[in-house]
C-alpha cells in the first residue's frame, strides 16, 4: 500500500498525466470546428458536396488509432511537415476524431425536427442563426453524453502516443516500471491518474446536461417565481383572460368594425371607456397596432392585390401538387383556402413565404418576389431568402405551434425582432408583454412550450408571429392540432386579428368561422383551384358538383360533432 501511494504522489507521473490532459484538450477542441463543418456537409442537398467527407469518414472510424498514429510519425516528414511527437499524437487523435465526432454531431442535428427550421425560416431567421439559435442548442441534449464519452476516450487513446515517444502517463509508467518491475503499483497508480481526468469530463458532462434540461430549468423558473410572488415582489400575473376587453360579436353582414377589440385596447376607437382594460395594457401594445395599421401604407403599388399568385406549379418527386393556381387577395382581406387533404392548400401556403420554392408561375407579395430574383432565363431561387423573407413581414403560423421547445415564451416571442430586425430588447419585451395580457397569456412568459395546453401554445404562436409586425399572415390549419374545447381560444385571437385589418390567408375548415369572417373562400382540390367567391356565393350556392360534394360532407361531420362543440357563435 505505501508503494501504491509513494507512486500516486510521484510528481514524475503526474506531469506525464497532464501531458495527456493536454494532448486530449488540444485534439479534441482542434476537431471540433472541422467536425461540425463535415456534419453539415453530410446533411447538404448538394450531392457532391454530401458525399465528399464519406472517404475520410470510412478510412479514419475504420482503421486503427495506433495504425493512424505510427502512419503520420513516419509520413508527415516524408512530406515535408517536422513536428515534435506531441504535435504529432495531436494531429493524429484530432483527424480520428474528427470523423467520429462528424457523425454524433450529424446525429443531433437530424434529431432537431424539420418544423422547428422551418419556423424560424418564417421567422426570418438567416441559415446561420437558425443553426446557431434553434438548431444546435437542441441538439446538444443529444450530442452531450456521445461528445462527453469520445472526451473520455481521446484521454485514454493518449496511452496509444507512447509508440511515438511522447512522454504522456504511459509511457513515464513503463520507464518507471522498467527501473524497478514493480508493475502492479505503478499501472495501479496510473489507473487512478486517468480515473482523476476522466472524472472530471463525467462531472462535467453532468452539469451540461443539468443546464440543457429543459423541463429541470421549467421547475426552477416556476419554483423561482412562486417564492418571489409569496414574497410579495412579483405582482400577481394576468390570469388568462383575466382583464382582457371583450370581443365584438361578430357582426350580421359579416364585414369587419373598422374598431374592433385591438383598436380598443390602445384606447382608440369607439367604446374605449368601457373595456375595462388594464391601464398597462394600451402602452404596451400600442406599438404593434401602430404597425399593423401603418403596414397598409406598405402594401405595393397602389390599387393592386396585396397578394398575386400567377399559374404556380409545385411537383415532389415526379408527382404534381400544384397544377397552375391563380389567385388574388386584396389588402385587408381574409382568403379561406377549403379543400380535402393532399390538395395542395398547405403547399401553397408555403409557396407564398418561399418555405417551397415553385417550379414555374410567380408570387408576389406587395408587388415584389419573395426569395427570387429576375435574371433573363426567368425567376431564380434566392440561395437564403431569409432577407426576402423579413423584408415581406409575413408572419405564419402552423399546424403543430412550432414553438422553439428550448426557449420560453418571452424568448420565443423575442427571438424574431430582436435577432431578424434587430429592436432593442426592452422594447420588445414591453410589447411583448402587452401582447401576453392582449391574448389573456400574460401569467405565461416564463413558461416552456411544454408546459401549456395546446390552445395556449397556438395563441402564443400567433403572438410571435405578430410581434414582428407582418403584414400578411399565414395559417396553415391552425385548429386542426387542437381539441374541441381549445379551438375557441385560437379563433377569437384570429377573430382579433381580422377585426384590426389583418390581411390573412387561411388553410382551414373552420367553416363557421370562414362565413363571418372570410371576404373570400376558394375551394382546391387535386392541385387545382376548383371554385372561388364570397362566403355567401361559395357556401350557399356552389357551382361545382365537386365543391357541394365536399361541403356536404363538412356540413355531415359538423351536425355530428355540434351536441359536443362549441360554435363559432358561442366562443365567448
Amino acid at each position: 500500500m505505501s508503494q501504491f501511494t509513494h507512486y500516486l504522489t510521484l510528481p514524475f507521473l503526474w506531469q506525464g498525466l497532464l501531458i495527456a490532459i493536454e494532448i486530449s484538450a488540444a485534439a479534441f477542441f482542434a476537431a471540433l470546428p472541422f467536425a461540425l463543418g463535415l456534419a453539415l456537409m453530410r446533411m447538404s442537398r448538394n450531392l457532391i458536396v454530401r458525399w465528399l467527407p464519406v472517404p475520410f469518414i470510412w478510412v479514419m472510424r475504420g482503421t486503427p488509432i495506433l495504425l493512424q498514429l505510427l502512419f503520420w510519425y513516419n509520413v508527415l516528414p516524408l512530406i515535408g511537415i517536422r513536428t515534435s511527437a506531441m504535435a504529432t499524437a495531436i494531429i493524429g487523435l484530432a483527424l480520428n476524431e474528427i470523423a467520429f465526432m462528424a457523425e454524433i454531431i450529424r446525429g443531433g442535428l437530424l434529431a432537431v425536427k424539420q418544423t422547428q427550421r422551418d419556423a424560424a425560416a418564417a421567422l426570418g431567421l438567416k441559415r446561420w442563426q437558425v443553426l446557431h439559435r434553434i438548431v444546435l442548442p437542441q441538439a446538444l441534449r443529444t450530442i452531450a453524453p456521445a461528445m462527453s464519452n469520445e472526451a473520455i476516450i481521446i484521454v485514454k487513446n493518449t496511452s496509444l502516443a507512447s509508440v511515438i515517444t511522447v512522454g504522456e502517463l504511459t509511457l513515464r509508467s513503463e520507464q518507471v516500471v522498467s527501473t524497478n518491475f514493480e508493475y502492479v503499483p505503478v499501472f495501479a497508480a496510473a489507473g487512478v491518474l486517468y480515473l482523476v481526468a476522466t472524472t472530471g469530463i463525467v462531472l462535467f458532462q453532468g452539469w451540461l446536461e443539468a443546464r440543457l434540461n429543459i423541463e429541470r430549468r421549467a421547475r426552477l423558473t416556476a419554483q423561482a417565481a412562486l417564492r418571489a410572488r409569496e414574497a410579495g415582489f412579483l405582482a400577481p400575473a394576468l390570469a388568462s383572460g383575466e382583464g382582457m376587453p371583450a370581443t365584438a360579436p361578430a357582426p350580421a353582414n359579416g364585414k369587419r368594425h373598422a374598431w374592433g377589440p385591438l383598436a380598443r385596447l390602445i384606447g382608440r376607437g369607439p367604446r374605449t371607456e368601457a373595456t375595462g382594460t388594464p391601464a398597462s395594457a394600451p402602452a404596451a401594445s400600442r406599438d404593434i397596432v401602430s404597425a399593423l395599421e401603418a403596414s397598409k401604407e406598405a402594401y405595393g403599388r397602389p390599387g393592386e392585390p396585396y397578394v398575386q399568385i400567377r399559374d404556380v406549379r409545385k411537383a415532389f418527386h415526379g408527382k404534381p401538387v400544384l397544377k397552375g393556381v391563380s389567385l388574388e387577395v386584396e389588402p385587408g382581406n381574409v382568403v379561406f383556402l377549403i379543400g380535402p387533404s393532399g390538395s395542395g392548400k398547405t403547399t401553397l401556403l408555403r409557396t407564398i413565404n418561399h418555405l417551397e420554392s415553385v417550379d414555374s408561375g410567380e408570387i408576389l407579395v406587395g408587388g415584389e418576389y419573395v426569395g427570387y430574383r429576375r435574371t433573363r432565363h426567368g425567376l431564380a431561387p434566392m440561395r437564403d431568402p431569409a432577407g426576402a423573407r423579413a423584408k415581406a413581414r409575413i408572419g405564419m403560423v402552423f399546424q403543430h405551434f412550432n414553438l422553439f421547445d428550448h426557449l420560453t415564451v418571452m424568448e420565443n416571442i423575442m427571438e424574431a425582432p430582436v435577432r431578424v430586425y434587430g429592436r432593442k430588447p426592452d422594447e420588445v419585451r414591453r410589447e411583448a408583454r402587452g401582447l401576453l395580457a392582449w391574448a389573456g397569456l400574460g401569467e405565461h412568459e416564463n413558461h416552456y412550450p411544454h408546459q401549456l395546453s395546446g390552445g395556449q401554445q397556438q395563441r402564443i404562436a400567433i403572438i410571435r408571429a405578430v410581434a414582428t409586425h407582418p403584414r400578411l399572415m399565414l395559417f396553415d390549419e391552425p385548429t386542426s392540432a387542437l381539441d374541441p374545447e381549445l379551438v375557441g381560444e385560437v379563433l377569437q385571437l384570429m377573430r382579433r386579428l381580422a377585426e384590426a385589418g389583418m390581411t390573412m390567408v387561411v388553410v382551414s375548415h373552420e367553416i363557421v368561422f370562414a362565413r363571418e369572417w372570410a371576404d373570400k373562400v376558394l375551394f382546391m382540390a387535386d392541385g387545382s383551384l376548383i371554385e372561388q367567391g364570397t362566403p355567401e356565393e361559395l357556401f350557399r350556392n356552389p357551382r361545382e358538383e365537386r365543391t357541394k360534394s365536399f361541403l356536404r360532407l363538412i356540413d355531415a361531420r359538423m351536425a355530428g360533432a355540434q351536441s359536443s362543440t362549441p360554435t363559432e357563435q358561442e366562443i365567448p
